[in-house]
């Protein structure tokens, strides 16, 4: 088989499909270019989640004239010194993204350096570049990508929905603007401005102010703070600051994890790791912290070249990392202990050092006492035997509902009723939950959600992935019930609700649906994003835990579920009832 050198082209295209694995990824390139660049704003604009095009313009020092040709020729670059891969100060060195970028795109450079009054423009279409030629920008470089993977039509099918690419693009952005507080970044999608941060120039604490503007200031609020230093040798240390949540406040999801390695975003196992570590056993399964960590290293002690994306870093010295990571997250948990269970009485710590060390021969006596101190709610001495207030229905009137007849209600959440079978314990709120669901899909399907207009229409402050997705989902929105408008920087405007909603918290309901539609990115078929919408009406809308009903609702409500589809399980799965027949209850009692 014959050997032979591979065109400049091909190698090009090869080399993308490396560096640049979708629009996020040609971005990520393009905005650490402005960032080396010395940039104090940055601004990005994309059509059709970045497959039509991607602008990013900045306000840096430029491209010299006889500099722009070489910009986009492989391995070209100014920032790494030379014979030297391991002391790398830049975001970007290798010289590998343009070329790879323009191999498969129709890329545009204007550019004016601060060394020249003149601004200059080059097209590169498909890996041919073009003659280089006078343009009328002011300042900084502006570099336009249309049409990108337009040359191997193949990448493109691999590619999700242009919402959900714009959706990484806008994550990948919020990573780049929480590495860099001094730079502000604007991004539009679409014309529509889904993110304007202002850059932060006049604070005493860059990254705290930078971090509340992202991940908003209920998590600033109640984070813990992390600044922790280590030695590494002689002079040289490893150095940790950020923010990190209290296991209290924990999310479903990573999406609000953030770690940087000398200003780089990464991913890492092995520090993701530590981290779960230094977690362990604070948190519900399942659930995941919120942080934002920035490890700082001198760059002759780590190596970023292991990755084409430079997503992965190694340390010279792993263990020493994970050391300082988790030692330093651990400690500040165990310092904030008590902000953790201050939800906890005094009272209830008291009595459980009183009974700890009970004698049986005053059990009757202090036991006694401790009701006599301890006044019953009405609802509860009210309760007298079930077979004298609720004789046995009839049982053919049990043999007609499935679910019974109630007796009872515990914990004002669960339903207590009685079939032929036997015991039906019913979860009041997961069960009204799906009602009011399947009845609003039902609505939808018929066309037939009502809208109530708001007297005082509800203007709400949201964080900016949820913000960029209701604004990208108002016509998904629409057809629910709720007419949003953006309102200004980081608000949206709620002028009508669905008329189900009622007095129901209708912040509370587009903050929630904000965090759902960031939540591993939105569901594929468009119906499935209406459900999950109306999913989320739903459980604001239903019977919430702890509200006492009468025997007549709890019947209804039990009536309700009898003739609704897929009553049997809430809106996330989990069961609204459970059946204890009357052998199960034998065997309890091991009379089986």
């Amino acid at each position: 088989m014959e050997i032979r050198k591979l065109p400049d082209n091909l190698i090009n295209q090869i080399a993308a499909g490396e560096v640049v694995e979708r629009p996020s990824s040609a971005l990520k390139e393009l905005i650490e270019n402005a960032i080396d660049a010395k940039s104090t704003q940055i601004n990005i604009l994309i059509e059709d989640g970045g497959k039509n095009l991607i602008s990013v313009s900045d306000n840096g020092i430029g491209i010299e004239k006889k500099y722009v040709p070489l910009a986009v020729e492989r391995h070209a670059t100014s920032k790494l010194p030379k014979n030297d891969l391991i002391k790398i100060d830049y975001l970007g060195f290798r010289g590998e993204a343009l070329p790879s970028i323009a191999a498969v795109s129709e890329l545009n450079i204007q550019t004016k350096s601060i060394k020249s009054d003149e601004a200059w423009s080059l097209d590169v279409i498909a890996g041919t570049v073009k003659e280089i030629y006078p343009s009328s920008r002011q300042s900084g470089t502006i570099i336009s990508v249309k049409k990108l993977f337009y040359a191997t039509p193949a990448r493109l099918k691999f590619l999700k929905s242009s919402q959900v690419e714009s959706g990484y693009c806008n994550q990948m952005i919020l990573k780049q603007a929480l590495a860099n507080p001094k730079i502000g970044f604007k991004f539009q999608a679409n014309g529509r401005e889904l993110l304007n941060i202002k850059p932060e120039l006049n604070s005493d604490d860059l990254f705290l102010n930078r971090i509340t503007n992202v991940m908003g200031q209920n998590f600033t609020e109640e984070a813990i703070k992390i600044n922790n230093v280590k030695p590494i040798k002689e002079e040289k240390f490893a150095k940790i600051h950020g923010l990190i949540s209290l296991p209290t406040m924990n999310k479903s999801n990573h999406n609000q994890q953030y770690l940087f390695v000398n200003g780089r975003c990464i991913q890492d196992r092995n520090l993701s790791g530590a981290i779960r570590a230094a977690y362990r056993d604070t948190l519900p399964k399942g659930r995941f912290p919120l942080f934002c960590l920035f490890i700082e290293v001198p760059s002759e002690f780590i190596d970023v070249n292991v990755h084409p994306g430079k997503t992965e870093v190694r340390f010279q010295d792993n263990a020493l990392i994970r050391s300082l990571l988790v030692g330093s997250i651990s400690r500040e948990l165990n310092a904030s202990f008590s902000r953790t269970t201050g939800d906890i009485s005094k009272e209830a710590i008291t009595r459980f050092e009183t009974y700890k060390n009970i004698n049986i021969e005053n059990y009757v006596n202090e036991t006694q006492t401790f009701f006599e101190n301890n006044k019953l709610s009405p609802s509860i001495k009210s309760i007298k035997s079930i077979n004298e207030e609720n004789p046995t229905p009839p049982n053919d009137q049990q043999d007609d509902f499935p679910l019974g007849v109630a007796l009872a209600q515990f914990n004002k959440n669960y339903i207590i009723s009685r079939n032929s079978n036997g015991i039906v314990i019913v979860d009041q709120h997961a069960a009204h939950e799906r009602l009011v669901l399947e009845k609003m899909k039902s609505a939808r399907v018929n066309k037939s959600i009502e809208k109530q207009i708001l007297l005082l229409p509800e203007v709400i402050n949201l964080q900016p992935i949820p913000l960029a997705l209701i604004i990208e989902n108002i016509d998904l929105l629409s057809e629910t019930g709720f007419v949003i408008e953006p309102f200004g920087a980081g608000m949206v405007i709620v002028r009508e609700i669905p008329a189900l909603i009622g007095h129901a918290d209708i912040k509370q309901i587009i903050i929630d649906l904000g965090d759902d539609l960031s939540s591993a990115g939105l569901p594929s078929s468009y119906l499935a994003k209406v459900d999950l919408i109306l999913g989320n009406i739903a459980c604001h809308r239903s019977v919430r835990s702890g509200r006492v009903l009468n025997e007549t609702e709890m019947n209804n409500l039990l009536r309700e579920m009898e003739i609704t589809p897929n009553s049997g399980q809430c809106n996330h799965g989990r069961p609204t009832s459970i059946s204890l027949s009357l052998k199960d209850i034998e065997k309890l009692f091991n009379r089986a």
